[in-house]
């Protein structure tokens, strides 16, 4: 059944860029590892449905541009750090280089790219140790931090760092560094660091009540610490497929910094209520940046071969799993029809657009 579905997705998902090209110049055509599609434009966005909702933070850049929220510091349409120190920055650093060792520009990665990528990985107070203790703040606390023993095996939905992205972090890593199936591994990893940059931005939300400077990371996680026209990390990819959706993402950030700007910017945060509007505005806008990024892979199904098509494959049976209890709690049956992507690319491509919509 699989393997009918992945045909049949051969047959009429239609490549939404040129004809497809070879990808491994001066690899011997009988091991190239297939074909991939031209980079193809950016999404085009209906830009009139992709306007901040009423309840959405946006910066006043000019004198119309007005929202319901009261005057902050992210009027500037400028992240103003609470602490100049961002950890996280690095982190994003590291995605960065992990991402042109591994799967940027249709590199094909050799064993020493995945040791070297796993170096950047697991530095010190790297990505690693976050993904270690990360936890899903959709999910209702576990008495005692992710990070502590025994605690993730009773908590697994909460504890989805530990528990689901550490295994295929660590399977992918190891593998790749053997030489097997390097585009695959690469895809699982790109897939399992794209979901642990989306839950870091909202986690860092909550944790950012006791501890201020934690809006920083929040924002960081997200952009790299850039300014909105050249974001790195999550953002970088989510802006190349969707200049609005990176827009609504970034004003987001802006709405968790106002809202600490508003309650006070040192100790313990009081408005939970302004706190959760802006956590939502965050994830409403993320979740849709991820949207973009599996609708990218499933467009490019139909015109991808060999390696780069099996990649493909690799990174949405990771990643679509993480996106189901989303999708269920907005519309079960879409739920259904974007997990049944294996057997119709049009329906689910259908199905994420209608459960994920701009903003």
């Amino acid at each position: 059944m699989r393997a009918l579905g992945v045909l049949w997705v051969v047959l009429l998902c239609a490549c939404p860029g040129p004809s497809p090209v070879p990808t491994d110049a001066g690899v011997d055509g009988a091991d190239a590892g297939g074909t991939f599609c031209q980079p193809p434009p950016a999404y085009a966005e209906v830009l009139s449905s992709c306007l901040p909702l009423a309840s959405d933070y946006t910066p006043r850049v000019s004198a119309s541009s007005t929202d319901a929220w009261p005057a902050c510091i992210s009027d500037t349409n400028l992240f103003t750090p609470l602490n100049p120190n961002i950890s996280s920055i690095a982190r994003v650093t590291a995605f960065e280089e992990i991402a042109a060792l591994l799967w940027r520009d249709g590199v094909r990665p050799s064993p020493d790219d995945f040791v070297s990528a796993r170096v950047a990985y697991a530095v010190d107070q790297g990505i690693d140790s976050r993904v270690q203790r990360r936890e899903d703040v959709h999910v209702a606390e576990a008495p005692m931090p992710c990070s502590t023993a025994g605690i993730p095996e009773q908590y697994p939905e909460r504890c989805a760092g530990p528990t689901k992205l550490l295994p295929v972090l660590n399977d992918a890593f190891a593998k790749g560094a053997t030489g097997e199936n390097p585009r695959v591994h690469a895809a699982r990893i790109e897939a399992a660091l794209t979901w642990f940059f989306y839950l870091s931005s909202l986690s860092e939300v909550m944790s950012c009540t006791t501890k201020p400077q934690d809006c920083d990371s929040s924002w960081a996680y997200y952009a790299g610490g850039t300014p909105r026209a050249a974001p790195l990390g999550l953002g970088k990819t989510i802006r190349a497929l969707g200049v609005e959706t990176h827009d609504r993402v970034y004003d987001a950030t802006l709405a968790v910094r106002c809202w600490r700007n508003l309650d006070h910017e040192t100790g313990v945060a009081t408005d939970l209520v302004q706190r959760d509007t802006a956590r939502e505005q965050l994830d409403r806008a993320l979740l849709r940046g991820v949207a973009l990024i599996v609708r990218q892979r499933l467009t490019e199904l139909g015109c991808t071969t060999g390696e780069v098509h099996a990649a493909n494959l690799a990174f949405l049976e990771t990643l679509l799993p993480w996106l189901d209890r989303a999708a269920r709690a907005r519309d079960p049956v879409q739920a259904s029809a974007l997990q049944g992507w294996t057997l119709d690319v049009p329906a689910a491509l259908a199905a994420l657009d209608r459960l994920f919509p701009c903003p």
